[in-house]
């Protein structure tokens, strides 16, 4: 990663496969942005589409953090107009679609609809030089990772600080925070693929998995072999072995 200037970005996008961490990526970003911009200042939301802008987000003075993951050519083009900051996040597809099945109990065919998007996005936007993290990195259980998205942010603040951040999203934090999100202010929770969600940290009710490397592996070999063809250009691309 690379500093792309002495002060923060107005305008950044955390962009990633489902299950890569993208989550906390996001809140990484959101929160080291509201130290040195301040909260009332820091806009962080979810978008897909353009029509999912809320309409501060063209305010002057206002920086926006973003979530975000298969996207549309219209957002990535309003993004790259306006000088955005893209982070990108990525992980096995094969992986990252049994997770999702895992976690939300729905049928392999459907994740594997919903990573497809997501590989085709992250790799169209990989070839415009942005900064990317591989979940096999295990970047999120780093905390040298702060660091390093602090530096390339251009946000210079205590370590005690970053700690206190880094400590919040750890996995098990996130775990007993995803446990307890009925005791958070009604108007924070909203209803995502029929789970609650914390709209302020994006956190779903089933939001982390077990988390492990490989676990595509554990499938029927015919299983295995479909996913491998179906994903082969992605995992050619970004190296993962099949």
């Amino acid at each position: 990663m690379t500093r792309p200037g002495p002060s923060p970005p107005e305008l950044i996008a955390t962009v990633g496969l489902h299950g890569s961490a993208s989550t906390w990526v996001f809140n990484i970003v959101r929160e080291l942005i509201a130290v040195v911009a301040g909260p009332e200042r820091t806009l962080s939301f979810f978008a897909d589409q353009l029509g999912q802008m809320p309409a501060e987000a063209l305010r002057a003075g206002k920086y926006v953090v973003l979530k975000s993951h298969h996207g549309s050519h219209e957002l990535d083009a309003w993004l790259k107009e306006r000088d955005g900051l893209v982070i990108l996040s990525l992980r096995d597809p094969r992986d990252a679609c049994l997770s999702m099945s895992q976690r939300f109990s729905a049928p392999l065919r459907d994740s594997v609809l919903w990573i497809a998007q997501d590989c085709a996005r992250v790799a169209r936007l990989a070839g415009q030089g942005y900064p990317l993290l591989r979940y096999e990195d295990r970047f999120f259980e780093d905390r040298g990772s702060l660091d390093r998205l602090a530096d390339l942010l251009g946000v210079t603040c205590s370590p005690e600080v970053k700690e206190t951040i880094f400590a919040r999203y750890r996995t098990e934090a996130v775990r007993c925070f995803a446990r307890k999100l009925d005791e958070l202010p009604p108007e924070r929770l909203t209803v995502v693929a029929g789970f609650r969600m914390d709209q302020v940290t994006q956190v779903l009710a089933p939001h982390i998995g077990d988390g492990r490397t490989g676990k595509w592996r554990d499938l029927p070999e015919q299983a295995r072999a479909e996913l491998t063809r179906y994903f082969r250009p992605f995992l050619e691309r970004f190296g993962y072995e099949m």
